[in-house]
């Protein structure tokens, strides 16, 4: 059995031993961020694209989104490094 170190408040990291650290905790932090305030971040739609589609970015990712009603749609997410 893995033991598993959940994190705690101010911590962005999930330690689980042998394993490398994940950074799912950075990329839901910034869908919360962006789902706070959606049309805040650029617009990046092609041109002459009916889809409204935004990207937001972190320290370590970047989402690509749909903004519909109280709720965001992640298209793409990427990582730095």
């Amino acid at each position: 059995m893995t033991a598993v170190t959940l994190p705690t408040a101010g911590d962005s990291t999930w330690d689980v031993p042998g394993r490398r650290r994940s950074r799912r905790p950075d990329g839901m932090a910034l869908v919360e961020v962006a789902r706070m305030d959606p049309r805040a971040w650029p617009d990046v739609r092609d041109p002459g694209s009916v889809e409204e589609i935004r990207e937001a970015f972190g320290r370590r990712c970047w989402i690509q989104y749909m903004p519909h009603a109280g709720a965001i749609e992640v298209r793409d997410i990427g990582w730095a490094g």
